[in-house]
């Protein structure tokens, strides 16, 4: 019963230390300008303006 525990254990660390690596490796950066223009935005009324959303908006 421990050795099931064990394994189960270090397979999980394993597997999170794995999508740690990867969360770091692949990581995509965004357009810090887009994110200030978005966090100004009210994020109220969606699609009064034409885009579906604020960060739509922003990014054009």
């Amino acid at each position: 019963m421990l050795i099931a525990l064990y394994i189960m254990l270090g397979l999980a660390l394993a597997l999170g230390i794995l999508l740690g690596y990867a969360a770091l490796k692949f990581k995509v950066e965004g357009d810090p300008l887009i994110a200030r223009i978005d966090a100004i935005l009210p994020q109220t009324q969606c699609g009064q303006c034409g885009f579906p959303g604020c960060k739509p908006y922003a990014t054009a």
